[in-house]
């Protein structure tokens, strides 16, 4: 139950980690490319339930020109098979849709069996009705075009599919022997022209959502984290992360512990060290407490200053005061470099306390179980500082609060 919340939250927003690669038109780190596949899912659905809707009705309804071609015999009644199946095929890749709500490459797999059967019984119509192609050359440009354009893909996929097709078409047509080799030529060009375009537009298209998506990227992250330690910012925590995370928790009858620390002295670092070396100590702090969490589970969030929060999913007060006291005495045995051989050492107070939700049943604010955090931190500080605090917390505030207090 632990990979659950970074997946909703793409990496720090970096030139390196948000590279585009000009050639497939696609993120270099596969990470990113899934975070924005994920990102574009219910466009991605609703766009290829209609491209494929609207093109199998169609290509559906043109048997009437079989019929009309061929008579109302067995060659019609095998092209209206193919169409059939080319229709069905489009159904089931829009009900895989809803099948598998959350797989992209579902919806890729779908889209290309659709387009290759697609193409497959456009093959059988160029065979059945030799006479027409000039407007079998311009109908498979157009069909060119709809691969690359109009039905969700990935340009890898569709590069081929397109290519293959009009391939296939310009072989059937040499084979048929109907045209003239001006007339040849020129089909070939202009199939040729196609395919340039589409793939062109297509990219063009990939590149510009991406590019979005980076931008978006980018002020998402502005917002929900720190600039200076790249945690989450107090913003997040109150407006999204620990309401989602107690809903999870309530909904599981699962424990969540919430940790308070703060830097001891930290004003004497600025006054003695200058403003640059206490940022320099934050970070180093910060980049302690994430390296000793759970990556993709746990969270660190810059509270205030020189405050930290942390949000422990499935962790009970137990395995908190553990990780606070793990914390803290790493913090003792650190130092941070503010200066060509002058280093800085810190040590951090805690206040430590958890829900167990199988036990908690009642409602309350987030503010309560946040506060009773920050009362055991300065409850720590108090005691002398360098310390772990911590209470069981029952989803209310606890008049004897001093009573139940526990020293790690």
């Amino acid at each position: 139950m632990l990979e659950h919340k970074e997946a909703r939250l793409p990496p720090l927003v970096n030139d390196a980690a948000y590279n585009i690669s000009r050639l497939r038109a696609e993120f270099r780190d596969r990470t990113i490319e899934s975070h924005f596949n994920r990102h574009q899912l219910p466009r991605t659905q609703s766009q290829v339930r209609l491209a494929l809707l609207f093109c199998a009705t169609f290509y559906v309804a043109f048997a009437l020109t079989d019929v009309l071609a061929l008579g109302p015999g067995n060659d019609a009644l095998v092209l209206l098979l193919g169409r059939v199946s080319v229709a069905v095929s489009a159904l089931l890749s829009c009900a895989m849709t809803y099948w598998y709500p959350h797989s992209v490459r579902r919806i890729w797999l779908g889209a290309s069996v659709t387009e290759i059967i697609g193409m497959s019984t456009f093959m059988l119509v160029v065979l059945y009705r030799p006479d027409e192609t000039p407007w079998h050359a311009m109908a498979i440009s157009i069909m060119a075009l709809v691969v690359y354009l109009y039905i969700p893909n990935r340009i890898a996929y569709a590069l081929p599919i397109g290519i293959v097709a009009t391939t296939v078409f310009a072989a059937l047509v040499i084979y048929q022997d109907r045209l003239t080799e001006t007339e040849l030529v020129t089909m070939i060009m202009l199939l040729v022209l196609s395919n340039g375009f589409g793939c062109m537009a297509a990219h063009r298209y990939a590149l510009i959502r991406r590019e979005e998506f980076r931008v978006q990227s980018f002020l998402k992250n502005l917002s929900e984290r720190d600039p200076l330690t790249g945690c989450h910012n107090r913003r997040y925590l109150q407006q999204e992360l620990l309401n989602m995370e107690l809903s999870r928790a309530r909904r599981f009858r699962l424990p969540l512990a919430v940790v308070i620390c703060d830097i001891d002295h930290f004003k004497s670092i600025n006054d003695t060290h200058g403003h640059a070396a206490g940022d320099a100590v934050l970070i180093t702090f910060a980049n302690l407490l994430r390296s000793l969490t759970r990556e993709n589970v746990d969270s660190v969030i810059r509270y205030g200053g020189e405050e930290f929060l942390i949000v422990l999913p499935e962790t009970d007060l137990g395995g908190a005061v553990q990780l606070a006291e793990r914390m803290r005495g790493a913090l003792i045995g650190s130092g941070t470099e503010v200066a060509p051989g002058r280093v800085v050492g810190v040590t951090a107070s805690f206040g430590v306390t958890a829900v167990n939700f199988a036990l908690v049943e009642q409602r309350f604010a987030q503010e309560l179980l946040v506060d009773t955090a920050d009362r055991l931190l300065y409850a720590a500080k108090s005691s002398g500082r360098n310390n772990v605090k911590a209470l069981e917390f029952y989803g209310r505030e606890s008049g004897a609060f001093e009573a139940h207090k526990v020293a790690a």
